[in-house]
């Protein structure tokens, strides 16, 4: 068996292994050049989008500025003081930009003459005049327009950043048709080319981004890059496969920005080519890898199953043979384990039954034996009583004749042949011969009621179940009671499903606690923490083990002070 399951097993996964290896090949060889080629456009399109919000921000950043009252007052010329506060004005306004926007490197707004500025970061190394630089004089020809540009100009930052870590973006001062001075903020692009450098290493290709002009704004330092000829990009979009050196290389681009900036992706063909046949080898290695690992859990798996059902077999021949002593104790998993306590339930409960079958055979024996020796005391109790009762009435102790009677009515009644169970009126009877002794015994401390419905006086319920209540009123309630009025009140009534029956006493009360107690105990079927006699003990048990569920004896107490036993005795649903 163990042998057939691993040969299936070991079947089984190498078809599948086989199966997913050929199908993931073919699925990757059809789809994969063409999801990557989509993948590499995506990252273009947000890369240029998110290149594009920035310069926008910028933008507007800069119109704003050219707006404000602060800039335009300074560019007027005016008295030594007052141009030093307007100065003071703008310088403040670079600084709270600079610390909203933590990517603005360096702020300047030079003077519509090229030769005054102002600037918190920025000097001037030669003092020449601001109109031999482009982005100044491209901010004034083009007006309200800007450029961007990070090439050399005569600019320096007391900060000291590299000249291709910002691009600069200007943007004129304008009050109608005149130009009061223009406005240029360095703006970092570090986060730009972290991008690049993330996209470098995901697509194990480049990006790089140029200008209108061909001129290279972004990009991985490699040695391709700057060979790249922007004529070969015509169009808005598209995708050109070109040599340089001794490789071909697919560059996919698309313009954005009115067309000023182009985002470019290139990558190698020829290693390109190389994935499918890379995944191949890949996955039949993985494949090989998966079948040697499935396998060796196969082997394990089945031997950790194995090992204990085989115990658990013999464990189950051994209790076959009546050796109800064996125990599964092996350690396993869940579904074993749980069959490990059934067989153990099982193997306890058969010993238990065996047990409680030898225990009753020997009971039965022990109880036929005694019935024998018992059949000849009921008559010889009765056959002695009339022979008293007889005596009793030749002398004319009536008295004497009527408890003789009573009493051998109770004890007819009571002993009822060994019958466990008798009719309610015939329980009534002997309750009533009880209490009928009772009285004449003493005379004057109580009277009694016993009323019964007459629809259930035939209604079987258990011998001797209200005489211990009975006494227990008698003896606990009116005797230990100074009431010169002591009752005791019986009544049996039926209700849905059964029976109820109640006594009642005027005599002693029982204690909160000590009631409490009782019913916890009756309700529970707990006789560990019982504390009550031991007639009541035993009608509570014989009530919870006869009759239907929801049987059962409670204490309370009435309005008028009576303590009240109730016994509620419930027929099964048939």
């Amino acid at each position: 068996m163990k042998r057939d399951l691993l040969i299936f097993q070991g079947a089984m996964i190498l078809f599948v292994a086989a199966m997913l290896t050929l199908a993931g090949n073919y699925i990757y060889k059809k789809e994969m050049l063409r999801s990557r080629m989509g993948y590499i456009t995506e990252l273009q399109r947000q890369l240029a989008h998110s290149f594009e919000v920035k310069i926008q921000s910028v933008d507007d950043t800069l119109k704003i500025l050219a707006e404000t009252s602060e800039i335009k007052e300074c560019l007027y010329t005016g008295d030594k003081e007052t141009k030093i506060y307007r100065e003071q004005a703008v310088r403040d306004i670079f600084d709270a930009y600079e610390k909203i926007h933590s990517d603005y490197l360096n702020m300047i707004l030079v003077y519509g003459d090229g030769e005054n500025y102002i600037s918190n970061d920025m000097y001037r190394p030669v003092h020449e005049s601001f109109y031999g630089e482009d982005w100044f004089l491209q901010a004034i020809k083009d007006g309200s327009s800007y450029r961007f540009d990070s090439g050399l100009r005569n600019l320096q930052s007391w900060k000291h950043y590299d000249s291709d870590s910002y691009i600069s973006i200007a943007r004129s001062v304008q009050e109608g048709d005149k130009t009061l001075g223009v406005l240029m903020v360095d703006v970092s692009v570090g986060e730009f080319k972290e991008a690049y450098q993330n996209l470098e290493t995901d697509t194990e290709n480049f990006f790089f981004l140029m200008d209108d002009g061909g001129e290279i704004i972004l990009s991985p330092v490699n040695r391709i890059v700057y060979r790249v000829d922007p004529k070969w990009f015509r169009g808005d979009e598209g995708v050109v496969v070109s040599s340089i050196g001794d490789k071909n290389y697919k560059f996919v681009f698309n313009r954005f920005r009115d067309k000023k900036l182009l985002i470019v992706g290139a990558y190698d063909v020829e290693e390109e080519s190389k994935i499918p046949l890379r995944m191949t080898r890949i996955s039949i290695f993985m494949a090989g890898v998966c079948f040697v690992a499935a396998m060796i859990w196969s082997v394990c798996y089945l031997l950790e199953i194995t090992k204990p059902l085989t115990e658990l077999s013999d464990l189950m021949q051994s209790a076959s043979e009546g050796n109800l002593d064996v125990r599964f104790t092996r350690e396993s998993k869940e579904d074993i384990r749980i069959l490990g306590n059934a067989f153990n339930k099982m193997v306890e409960k058969l010993k238990t039954l065996m047990e409680m079958m030898k225990l009753e055979q020997k009971q039965k024996r022990e109880a036929e034996l005694l019935v024998m020796q018992e059949q000849i005391k009921p008559h010889f109790l009765y056959n002695t009583l009339d022979m008293i009762a007889w005596m009793a009435r030749k002398h004319g102790a009536g008295d004497i004749v009527h408890l003789i009677e009573t009493m051998s009515e109770f004890f007819r009644i009571s002993l009822s042949k060994g019958k466990e169970m008798i009719p309610l009126k015939e329980e009534l009877k002997m309750i009533q011969a009880y209490l009928e002794i009772q009285s004449m015994r003493y005379k004057d401390l109580f009277s009694y009621e016993i009323f019964c419905s007459p629809d259930i006086r035939d209604e079987l319920v258990l011998r001797m179940c209200l005489q211990p209540l009975v006494e227990n009123c008698l003896y606990h309630g009116i005797k230990e009671s100074d009431n010169p009025h002591a009752k005791i009140m019986i009544s049996a009534e039926s209700v849905r499903g059964g029976i109820c029956i109640q006594i009642r006493d005027n005599g002693c009360e029982m204690e909160e606690t000590i009631l409490e107690q009782l019913n916890s105990c009756l309700k529970a079927n707990d006789w560990e923490n019982w504390k009550g006699g031991f007639g009541v003990k035993n009608v509570g048990r014989r009530l919870w083990h006869s009759f239907a569920k929801g049987s059962g004896l409670h204490y309370s107490k009435d309005e008028n002070g009576y303590t009240v036993a109730t016994l509620l005795i419930l027929k099964e649903e048939e």
